[in-house]
């Protein structure tokens, strides 16, 4: 089966995050920014119909005037809950104030606002919350930010589980949780944090002989916060009761991670017939169901008579014995950078964005290439995502644009069906050539009083 793709025009409204909250139902945040641009910065919720890929918007929650847009986001599909990032009125960050991480419920049709904190301590340089990832138990949520610091918080709670983490080295890319660690990707490294070491077997902890110089941690204060409170949840699971004490203004404060440990430090490998470009880091992703594997992109600058810009999808292994980190395998993807970039929740499919505003989809395995759509957008893509029973992708672009692509179970093995009807077409060929010369068709003799023949 070949994927389908479709176009949805939105219509003035720029697209920054996306998630999917079931196999259905999704939600887009974006808008103008802070600016008085005319443009409102909104989360939508979205039904998605299949098979037609058309899109229905049922939903959607309006920020107040002079705030942000929501530049990230992630979901907790059980809960039906939202976590995302968006910044107060610029008039409130000079005065210090920046409720930019934001908890939303979904009931039915609508959004619901349940509370807002401030977890960043600094607001130099127009900061904002550019990545927003959730653990795989559901317990801890991650936000990056462009001063180049990382908070772990207690979800639902939103109060901090771990001294804020500083990266000193590149800039912030992005974040990736495992059962046991978390994995933050800068522009020049890779670290590895153990997390919640006292659920994996001995076996599973993945300490490197030699780890690199950490980011510093520091920070202990608690995020300030305002709203209704926590939702209920909806789960059937009990979750264990963490240690709790009121903090300042009655803040609650949970007990912290016990553990939070540098375990590695990835530096950017040097791949093959790439020579002195200069690269970056730019995503990394655990694989959901194997914590010893991950996948970094690497985009890659050229500098000669023109720039010449490259991608790589790189795929890591940890090897037990040498308790390490180490390559299995790489994808170079076309030309231009990686914009944006995302794994099936089964961990079967790798999905991209580039610069050259074209997406596609990646075998995981086998790092091969299955789908690529070229102008897929207008300008690059900002977001994509599978949603959650990984039957569909979506692409989103600041050009106001969505594009559905339907994701099939299988994909047609187009490379090996062309080699065999080839190798087929050639062997008949040959077949029939050889048939010819022995019954004398192409004996040169033969060839040649024919051509005398003709001639005369």
């Amino acid at each position: 089966m070949r994927p389908q793709h479709t176009s949805h025009t939105l219509g003035g409204f720029p697209v920054y995050s996306s998630s999917f909250l079931s196999s259905t139902r999704l939600v887009l945040g974006g808008g103008g920014g802070q600016g008085k641009t005319g443009v409102k910065n909104q989360l939508r919720l979205y039904d998605v119909s299949k098979p037609d890929m058309e899109l229905t918007l049922v939903g959607e929650y309006e920020f107040e005037a002079g705030e942000d847009a929501p530049m990230s986001m992630a979901i907790d599909s059980t809960n039906e809950t939202i976590v995302c990032g968006a910044n107060s009125s610029q008039q409130a960050m000079e005065a210090g104030k920046n409720m930019h991480c934001r908890l939303f419920s979904v009931q039915g049709n609508k959004i619901e606002h349940l509370k807002s904190v401030q977890a960043m301590t600094t607001m130099t340089g127009d900061p904002y919350q550019k990545v927003t990832v959730l653990s795989p138990s559901n317990d801890v949520v991650a936000i990056g930010t462009t001063n180049n610091d990382v908070h772990l918080l207690h979800y639902p709670s939103l109060s901090r589980a771990a001294p804020v983490l500083e990266i000193s080295a590149g800039e912030l890319f992005d974040i990736s949780f495992s059962a046991t660690s978390v994995a933050i990707a800068s522009s020049t490294n890779i670290f590895i944090y153990h997390l919640h070491e006292d659920k994996a077997p001995q076996e599973n902890i993945l300490k490197a002989k030699n780890p690199a110089a950490s980011p510093n941690a520091s920070g202990t204060n608690t995020p300030v916060e305002q709203g209704k409170g926590t939702p209920s949840s909806k789960s059937s699971k009990k979750k264990k009761p963490s240690k709790s004490q009121n903090g300042a203004n009655g803040v609650v404060i949970e007990a912290q991670l016990e553990s939070l440990e540098l375990a590695t430090t990835l530096v950017r490998p040097k791949l093959p017939k790439n020579g002195s470009a200069i690269t970056s880091f730019r995503a990394v992703r655990y694989h959901p169901n194997n914590w010893t594997t991950l996948y970094a992109v690497l985009n890659s600058t050229s500098r000669g008579s023109r720039i010449q810009r490259k991608a790589h999808i790189v795929k890591y292994e940890w090897t037990p014995k040498l308790r390490t980190w180490t390559i299995t395998g790489t994808c170079r993807i076309g030309e231009g950078s990686i914009t944006c970039f995302e794994i099936s929740g089964d961990g079967a499919f790798l999905a991209y964005g580039a610069s050259d505003c074209s997406i596609g989809i990646v075998d995981s395995r086998k790092l091969s290439p299955l789908l690529k759509i070229l102008g897929a957008h207008e300008f690059p893509s900002t977001t994509l995502r599978f949603n959650t029973d990984r039957s569909l992708l979506v692409s989103c672009s600041a050009d106001n644009s969505v594009r559905i692509v339907t994701v099939p179970e299988k994909f047609d093995d187009r490379g090996s069906t062309t080699l065999i009807i080839f190798v087929a077409l050639l062997s008949l060929l040959l077949a029939v050539l050889t048939q010819l010369y022995f019954q004398g068709y192409l004996n040169p003799a033969v060839l040649s009083a024919t051509a005398n023949d003709t001639h005369e």
